[in-house]
């Protein structure tokens, strides 16, 4: 919040104009994909169903909880295929820096990771972090959700892959050119960056086309591999990067 109405502050001639227009930022940038964050019964039925080795229960749970994000909800029709066609460019991560995380960390049990797999998540909601720590405690990892904006901050922690799920219209709308310099920041071989492709409302409007040619304006000029993977209804590219 600081570093948005600081930001703000020298465009505008009365301070009233500049703390309303850091509002509006900080609302498009988190505000309406806020949900519920469940911290209770559901988290105690997620670990004993873990522990007992029912992993049809462990994903009932987590669609449960991913159901009531907007963000998270639009991905679940696509979960049994989509991080099979991620990693069979990547390969299987062992480490993993997840950008701006939401709740993205409960698709852990489709991602069908090796044991010791190291999750990075890093958020700026406190609440959420609470809450992805016990998810992660829950399903037996490393508590490594993180209090942290990357934009201020960006991590510091080296991983195989990252993930930046629908976040760059968000990052670009706080402020312009932020997400290649955040792409390029990020200590990892691969990162997989998304886009929606419908607004929260539901309508298109040509999002698919404008944020494909947005990303590849974007990534013009770096020495990266990029590859667009054949998944519907999210628009899903995989960097690999070179010498940055």
């Amino acid at each position: 919040m600081r570093d948005v109405v600081l930001k703000s502050l020298p465009k505008y001639r009365r301070k009233k104009e500049a703390i309303k227009a850091a509002r509006t930022k900080l609302h498009r940038i988190q505000a309406s994909y806020l949900g519920r964050i469940s911290f209770g019964t559901e988290l105690k039925v997620l670990a004993k169903a873990h522990h007992n080795g029912q992993h049809n229960d462990v994903r009932r749970i987590c669609l449960r909880l991913m159901a009531q994000h907007a963000s998270a909800k639009e991905r679940i029709p696509l979960l049994d295929d989509f991080y099979r066609k991620i990693f069979s460019v990547t390969g299987t991560p062992q480490r993993i820096l997840d950008i701006a995380s939401g709740v993205h960390p409960l698709s852990i049990p489709w991602m069908n990771l090796p044991n010791g797999v190291d999750y990075f998540a890093y958020e700026i909601d406190s609440r959420l972090v609470a809450f992805l720590n016990q998810f992660f405690n829950a399903i037996g990892y490393k508590p490594l959700a993180k209090l942290e904006d990357v934009i201020c901050n960006p991590p510091k922690e080296t991983a195989d892959l990252g993930f930046v799920m629908k976040m760059v219209p968000c990052l670009e709308a706080r402020e312009a050119g932020i997400s290649l310099q955040l792409l390029r920041s990020l200590k990892v071989k691969f990162v997989v960056v998304s886009y929606p492709i419908r607004s929260l409302s539901g309508r298109s409007r040509n999002m698919p086309s404008f944020y494909t040619k947005s990303f590849q304006s974007m990534v013009e000029g770096m020495n990266w591999s990029v590859t667009r993977l054949p998944i519907e209804d999210e628009l899903v590219f995989v960097i690999e990067k070179r010498n940055s």
